[in-house]
């Protein structure tokens, strides 16, 4: 069994930090009453992603960076939000630190990739 390709697992790995930060930045627009979302809900949003679909990354590991560098934060303050019918505790939201690297690298290919 060859060992994986240090590029493409570098790329898996930056494509997950990418489609962490689209989907608090979609969630930030659609929901304005409450910021963020709670890792079982970016858990399951992230389901469908290729790389994690893949085994390339975890979701653990790219808050992690994401939160350690300003492009996310935590907000631990429990609130219950109207449109989701109940509580919310430990949630992640995207900063204006993320929103600006998210748009730089839209605007570095033109889409997200």
């Amino acid at each position: 069994m060859s060992a994986p390709d240090p590029q493409q697992a570098a790329y898996a790995f930056h494509e997950s930090l990418l489609e962490v930060l689209r989907l608090l930045n979609q969630s930030a627009e659609r929901r304005a009453e409450i910021d963020g979302m709670e890792r079982t809900e970016l858990e399951r949003a992230m389901r469908n992603f290729w790389a994690f679909q893949a085994g390339e990354t975890n979701l653990e590991r790219s808050l992690r960076l994401l939160l350690d560098n300003g492009l996310v934060a935590e907000n631990n303050r429990p609130q219950f939000a109207w449109d989701r019918g109940r509580i919310l505790r430990e949630r992640v939201a995207i900063t204006a630190l993320g929103k600006a690297y998210l748009i730089r690298q839209i605007e570095e290919t033109g889409r997200i990739r």
